[in-house]
């Protein structure tokens, strides 16, 4: 690969790489594709900055495929664009014949390994709306006037961490194109996955974003009918997307759900779920919904599933790993009072106070310590809530830090309704929506993350049936 004086950072010696890996051990070995092999290892603080990191050093097979252009695409695209649901490239490196590169080690690997795991509905929703955000930063969000066409979305692309939070991978066969026009199209050879690639990419040529909509929408069936995108579905059928859209179109689709998850979804559920992903295999490329459309409806899905459980986490958005963890969840005795919030440029800190039947009101703080040098220069709001006063939604802005840490992705900014009133926005509405609303009585509290700011919030909720 050229040097490029910009990437010299990322640059990892081989012989710091071998020792991470046991000189590519097969006990290290977790995975081969059709770009070479991926192997587990333990890169030192003095490589990756932090002690014992943890990393998936993919060795490429320059004869399997992936060549030159395809290598230095992943570099610059990973070292240029940063979101939560992507991967997090750590490094690479180009010397001694070898294509490497360092990737952070997500803990549960690749979707398509748990397709027809024991999953729930609602984390297959969770890991779905993490996938669309994604794919969506990269049509819309990576800067003015280009976006980016990821050009081979499917299950074994989606890694999943600790969590279960979905990171888009593989970004190899990627492209750039503008966004100054009504259509950003690209002339170009087919790339991609059978099963997956769009039919009218493969008998045009021409790639559009509403290409990766395809994709993802044949992900989304994959999540629903616990089965991989080829396979021998019926004498007609060798491809999944085939073998729902004859379910679809007849009123059948009931029949090829996964079994584990049929008798647990909720109808209206998946007639948003199915609805959206149906309209992402139109073959008309003007049919198809935008990532936006898929995300706004995959959280519709994801409310109208909510009623059908008893406790449910929902969320978290912001980090998931800055500051620690923390847990607000309401007695059945208990209801919220209060909510105060110290805010300028995001969320600093956020203090929950309850109230029991006895009248006795306990205050939880969160974030930013009272005593911290810059609380004096915060706002300071609350939101009071009266007897018969329930809160039933949240909505809020996700962004990137722009003090110190300026890779710490936090909440910055907040809104609560209630079944009187909306309070809000506190902080500045930058970065990232996020919005849920939920049924009177259905709201059990809060979870997430908080260091010197509220890093991340999440959601309880239970059945009002």
């Amino acid at each position: 690969m050229s040097r490029i004086p910009e990437l010299d950072h990322l640059q990892i010696p081989l012989e710091h790489i071998k020792l991470a890996t046991n000189n590519f051990s097969d006990g290290n070995f977790i995975a081969k594709g059709g770009f070479g092999r991926v192997y587990k290892g333990q890169l030192p603080a003095t490589i990756s900055g932090r002690p014992g990191t943890t990393v998936a050093v993919k060795r490429l097979d320059v004869k399997g495929g992936q060549g030159q252009h395809e290598f230095l695409m992943e570099v610059v695209m990973l070292s240029s664009y940063k979101h939560d649901n992507l991967v997090s490239l750590v490094g690479f490196c180009d010397e001694g014949g070898e294509k490497i590169l360092i990737y952070k080690h997500e803990a549960r690997g690749s979707l398509d390994n748990y397709l027809a795991a024991d999953l729930t509905w609602v984390q297959r929703l969770l890991i779905c709306l993490g996938a669309a955000r994604g794919l969506n930063y990269l049509h819309t969000g990576v800067g003015e006037g280009h976006r980016v066409l990821h050009r081979d979305i499917k299950s074994s692309n989606v890694l999943l961490d600790q969590n279960w939070e979905a990171k888009i991978s593989d970004f190899g066969l990627s492209k750039i194109g503008p966004t100054n026009q009504d259509i950003t199209f690209l002339v170009t050879n087919v790339a991609g996955t059978h099963g997956y690639v769009d039919p009218l990419y493969v008998a045009t040529d021409v790639l559009t974003k509403e290409s990766d909509v395809y994709s993802f929408g044949v992900v989304l069936f994959e999540m629903l009918c616990g089965r991989f995108a080829i396979g021998k579905f019926n004498d007609e059928c060798r491809y999944l997307s085939q073998w729902v859209k004859l379910h679809y179109d007849d009123g059948k689709l009931d029949e090829i759900i996964f079994p584990s998850i049929r008798k647990h979804i909720n109808p209206n559920s998946l007639l948003a779920f199915s609805g959206i992903a149906y309209q992402c295999l139109k073959m008309e490329r003007k049919q198809r919904p935008t990532m936006a459309m898929i995300i706004e409806q995959l959280q519709i899905s994801l409310e109208l599933q909510i009623g059908c459980r008893r406790i449910t986490r929902i969320g978290q958005w912001g980090s998931s790993t800055g500051g620690g963890a923390w847990s607000l969840q309401l007695g059945s005795n208990q209801k919220l009072k209060k909510i105060t919030i110290s805010h300028r440029n995001w969320i600093y800190s956020i203090c929950f106070t309850t109230e029991d039947f006895s009248g006795s009101l306990d205050s939880v703080h969160r974030g930013l310590p009272v005593h911290h040098k810059t609380y004096k220069a915060l706002t300071v709001s609350e939101v009071d809530f009266d007897d018969d006063e329930e809160i039933i939604g949240i909505d809020g802005t996700v962004g990137s830090n722009l003090g110190m840490q300026k890779s710490l992705t936090l909440i910055t900014s907040l809104c609560f309704t209630t079944n009187k009133k909306r309070d809000g926005p506190f902080g500045q509405q930058i970065g990232t929506r996020f919005s849920v609303p939920w049924d009177l009585g259905s709201f059990a509290g809060f979870f997430g993350r908080s260091g010197l700011s509220l890093d991340a919030l999440g959601i309880y909720l239970k059945s009002t049936r």
